[in-house]
């Protein structure tokens, strides 16, 4: 009988022991931040955390004071998720399917460097006269060119004469249709023809011209 008075002590003690544990390390938990108590009902969407970092499942974040974070995934699904909606921005969509600024950007520095500083008048019209110095320069046409939806919309951002406009739209669809005399006519040598190919078929491949 003492016996089983004993084990059954020991058994309370060491229970009490692992719950007394147990509390501790979720006050140390809760003292350290442990996991955020701000997750929304929808949190395999999104997330307010109190860190300045995404966690890696939902890295994009939204712009603002808080910390909200979505799944690159809920990207440009035509829900918006951010509190105010950047996630559905035309400008964050558009550029999101266009090849990086970077690369654009470097892209039309080799064909400046290849071709001459003033290569791309022969796609933009007169502005572009200058290695795209009335345009704003190389980077200022490389982001236009990533976040304007289409061919209107570029020719807005740049403020490009109608005739400019006009032009550009000729070049795309005689590279479209693989009309070389009209490249040749709208003043394109052939040495030219093969990089200014390469170069508006990204674009169009993207809805440039819809």
């Amino acid at each position: 009988m003492n016996r089983v008075v004993m084990l059954l002590g020991m058994s309370i003690a060491v229970l009490s022991l692992v719950d007394g544990a147990y509390l501790v390390n979720l006050d140390r938990l809760m003292d350290r931040g442990g996991p955020s108590m701000h997750l929304s009902s929808s949190s395999n969407v999104k997330r307010e955390v109190e860190t300045e970092r995404c966690h890696p499942t939902q890295p994009f974040r939204c712009p603002g004071k808080s910390t909200v974070c979505i799944s690159i995934q809920y990207l440009c699904d035509g829900a918006p998720d951010c509190p105010d909606g950047y996630d559905e921005h035309a400008a964050l969509c558009t550029a999101a399917k266009r090849p990086p600024v970077e690369e654009t950007a470097s892209f039309m520095q080799s064909l400046l460097s290849r071709h001459g500083p003033n290569y791309l008048e022969k796609l933009f019209g007169p502005k572009a006269r200058g290695a795209l110095a009335p345009l704003g320069g190389v980077q200022t046409v490389a982001v236009a060119l990533s976040e304007s939806e289409t061919l209107d919309d570029f020719g807005k951002a740049l403020n490009l004469m109608r005739g400019d406009l006009e032009h550009l739209r000729n070049v795309f669809m005689a590279v479209e249709t693989g009309d070389t005399s009209l490249l040749r006519a709208l003043g394109f040598r052939d040495s030219e023809l093969m990089d200014m190919k390469s170069f508006l078929d990204r674009l169009a491949s993207t809805g440039f011209m819809e």
